[in-house]
């Protein structure tokens, strides 16, 4: 109510100029307040109310002042943390790299321990062999020796011996005794008195026997074989004639299917009766013949009058029964049949004629088949039965097949040795084939003749070791041939690999540092000036260029960067705008990693670009790239920070992204965990990609091998359209890939020098004659066809494009 009031009095006294709350403000400050009691009421409220508001603000700024005390303390104690987790994992691996070399220090002084032991047992086995290999080498050396000496006096003795028994042979003949066959030799010995031994050896049982006559005895029994009317002399009884005489004398027995040889001591008179004397012609010659016939034998003897020649020879009955029934069993039934068969075989059996009372005809029947004939050997007559003929026959028949077949298996064995001694090579001077022979090294273009038809197999391609005699020294070389293919080396496989690794890593160091290779006053000059920019940094360390070659050498040649950071910072503080100076800075910038790492590439690019400007030509840092850059490669190839320095020149100063590639690869090839390489080449990567500072036509090559392939068309050749699943830039995952030279696009080849390109490098095939032309494509093995009509090409042929 008394607010009201005053409201309307206020609004009364000014309607037009105050608002309702001020004038009703203004009114009971000047009217209500004045009052004692309302003053101190109001007083007391004006300070309740500011303490509370005071305390509202000392709350609030405590609660601040807490907060940004926990985000400080929080803070610290998270780099406390990071600082303790680094220094943790630091120690850790301090502690591990010392434990780890403790075990392979006591793993070596193992290995040279269990090496000495093995060293020793090797050293201990080599000694006994030797001493016992020597030993046995010597003990058998003495048993050959005594083996030797042993059988000189053998075949000395059996020399004397046999050279004895040569000087006292007399005679040596092949007599056959019915149907065995011996060889008779007869010795003359002259010791107390003289002897004669003659020995007679059977070859079917091994055996010999010897007969020993006196003179007396020898003499009595050739006077009575030649007829002699006086003594004979030793001159006469010696001639070959005389003593074939004595072998008349041999007898036979059989005991026991064994062979028995007698000689006969008494006269030389036949035994038996004789049964028929007749008068026969042969070879132009008249024979008396005379027949004797005994209980166990039937002998024939025939004497020419005109020479005094007799003959003799016999058959047993046993032989003959044999015979007999051999040729009744063979031509009974021809006989049976024929007319002019022989009538006593007809009428009697075989057997029956060895009977007394068919003596008449037995007779007639053996003089038919009794041959006289001359001797082919010694051209002399002889007195032989038909069978006895006839066997001869066979067995030259036999001996004649023999010989044959002697022959055949002799040349099959000739074949098979030429297959085992001889072998096909290729000349690769002459590109043919050749024979060479295995054993003695002669090689002909002709074909052995002993293979006929046939041939050798095509050879092997296979290595193979072979020796050379030099003709002059007699030196023996070693060298390696393949006959497969014609080619010789004296390398063997191991020196031949290690060659081609030799040349391989000289052909891949050649293509990272560059083709120019370095002699020994290069090197010389090389270290001179290194020495030099030392001493010089340390007489002046003022002067702008020694500064500027001691800082690269820090950064290069030592590979110091710690040491190079605050020598690069005096030489941009003297002269900051100079090419040299900027560029080398900005690649030590991106070798050491400064951090913060963006501030420092941002940093690194603005000093190439200024340099860029200053220098477009890169003149100026060319001898620097020269002397210490490229130098620290070719020192130390295989050191991943001299390669990142060299990778980083090629990237930023000389554009040359394939090469700094190879470099970077060539780097983590060598160190893979050093972080300086990997973290440059994740930089170097990520930059390739448009928008970045290395932009390139495509992604690295490297890429390929993680990539997939998307689409590929007959149309597109060598150009497959690949994916990268790991891409690090969106939008860029697909890309361009030739297959043949290793390149890529992101774009979209132009396809028209494609065509241009394949139709240059391919061939016609046929279409002269219509506007269809096909090619032959000899890179992708393909053919594909052009449209003279529409200047068009296609890899579908216009037969199938129709249908």
């Amino acid at each position: 109510m008394l607010v009201f009031i005053f409201a309307t009095e206020v609004e009364h006294q000014n309607p037009s100029s105050m608002l309702f709350q001020n004038a009703l403000i203004k009114t009971v400050w000047s009217s209500i307040v004045t009052l004692t009691d309302v003053n101190a009421m109001m007083w007391k409220e004006a300070k309740a109310m500011a303490l509370r508001h005071e305390s509202v603000r000392v709350c609030a700024e405590t609660r601040i002042a807490a907060f940004v005390r926990k985000e400080i303390q929080e803070s610290k104690s998270k780099e406390m943390k990071s600082a303790a987790l680094i220094i943790q994992k630091q120690m850790r691996q301090v502690f591990a790299r010392r434990f780890v070399a403790s075990l392979l220090k006591k793993m070596k002084e193992d290995e040279m321990f269990q090496l000495r032991i093995k060293c020793a047992t090797s050293l201990q086995t080599s000694w006994r062999r030797f001493f016992w290999r020597n030993r046995f080498l010597n003990h058998k050396k003495r048993k050959i020796e005594c083996e030797r000496q042993n059988n000189t006096k053998k075949r000395e003795h059996l020399r004397q011996k046999r050279r004895l028994s040569l000087a006292s042979l007399l005679y040596r003949d092949v007599i056959r005794i019915d149907t065995t066959i011996a060889t008779v030799s007869i010795h003359l010995y002259e010791d107390v008195q003289t002897t004669m031994l003659l020995k007679v050896y059977v070859p079917s049982t091994r055996e010999t026997f010897s007969f020993r006559l006196n003179e007396n005895e020898v003499r009595e029994c050739l006077e009575r074989a030649l007829c002699s009317e006086g003594r004979l002399s030793w001159d006469e009884m010696l001639k070959r004639d005389a003593l074939n005489e004595l072998t008349k004398r041999l007898m036979i027995r059989n005991v026991r299917g064994r062979p028995i040889f007698l000689f006969s001591r008494r006269n030389i008179v036949e035994r038996g009766l004789l049964i028929k004397t007749a008068v026969l012609q042969s070879c132009g010659e008249i024979f008396l013949l005379s027949m004797f016939r005994s209980p166990y034998d039937i002998v024939f003897c025939t004497y020419q009058p005109s020479t005094r020649l007799q003959l003799r020879t016999k058959i047993s009955i046993p032989k003959l029964s044999s015979w007999l029934n051999q040729i009744y069993a063979e031509n009974r039934t021809t006989w049976s049949s024929s007319k002019n068969a022989d009538a006593s075989f007809i009428s009697e059996p075989a057997l029956r004629l060895l009977k007394q009372e068919n003596q008449p005809n037995l007779i007639e029947w053996l003089v038919k088949r009794v041959v006289i004939r001359t001797n082919p050997k010694h051209g002399k007559f002889e007195l032989l039965f038909q069978y006895e003929a006839e066997e001869e026959r066979v067995i030259k028949l036999v001996t004649k097949i023999q010989s044959q077949w002697r022959r055949i298996k002799s040349r099959r064995a000739a074949k098979s040795q030429t297959y085992t001694h001889w072998e096909k090579i290729y000349v690769r001077e002459e590109r043919m084939f050749a024979y060479r022979n295995t054993i003695t090294d002669e090689r002909q273009w002709e074909k052995p003749k002993l293979l006929g038809e046939d041939d050798l197999p095509e050879p092997v391609d296979e290595w193979r070791t072979e020796q050379i005699v030099d003709p002059t020294t007699g030196q023996v070389h070693v060298y390696h041939v393949n006959y497969g293919t014609g080619q010789s080396s004296w390398l063997t496989e191991k020196e031949a690999a290690v060659l081609v690794q030799r040349r391989y890593r000289s052909k891949h160091e050649s293509d990272l540092i560059g083709k120019k290779k370095l002699d020994l006053v290069d090197v010389v000059n090389a270290l001179k000036f290194i020495q030099g920019a030392r001493d010089k940094y340390d007489k002046d360390p003022n002067k702008l260029a020694n500064i500027v070659n001691y800082a690269l050498l820090c950064h290069c040649i030592d590979l110091d960067f710690e040491k190079a950071r605050p020598i690069y910072k005096e030489a941009m503080k003297v002269s900051p705008n100079h090419p040299l100076i900027a560029r080398a800075y900005g690649i030590y910038l991106l070798a050491s990693c400064q951090l913060p790492r963006a501030t420092s590439f941002q940093t690194a690019c603005r000093l190439f670009n200024e340099a860029d400007l200053a220098d477009p030509t890169q003149s100026k840092f060319h001898s620097a790239t020269e002397i210490y850059f490229r130098w620290s490669v070719l020192a130390d190839s295989k050191n991943p920070l001299a390669l990142l320095n060299f990778a980083l020149v090629h990237q930023c100063i000389y554009k040359k992204y394939e090469h700094s590639e190879r470099l970077y690869r060539a780097a983590l090839a060598a160190d893979p965990t050093n972080e300086y390489v990997t973290e440059n080449y994740r930089l170097f990567t990520e930059e390739r990609y448009p928008g970045g500072s290395y932009v390139s036509l495509g992604p690295p090559f490297s890429v390929y091998r993680r990539s997939t392939i998307v689409e590929e068309r007959p149309e597109w050749a060598e150009w497959v359209k690949m994916k990268d699943p790991m891409c690090p830039k969106k939008g860029f995952e697909i890309y361009f890939f030739n297959r043949f030279t290793k390149t890529t696009r992101f774009n979209e080849p132009d396809w028209k020098l494609v065509w241009d390109a394949r139709v240059e490098r391919s061939s016609c095939v046929s279409g002269k004659t219509t506007h269809w032309q096909e090619y032959y494509d000899p890179r992708t093995k393909t053919t594909f066809f052009y449209d003279g009509y529409s200047k068009r090409y296609t890899c579908v042929r216009p037969e199938m494009r129709k249908s």
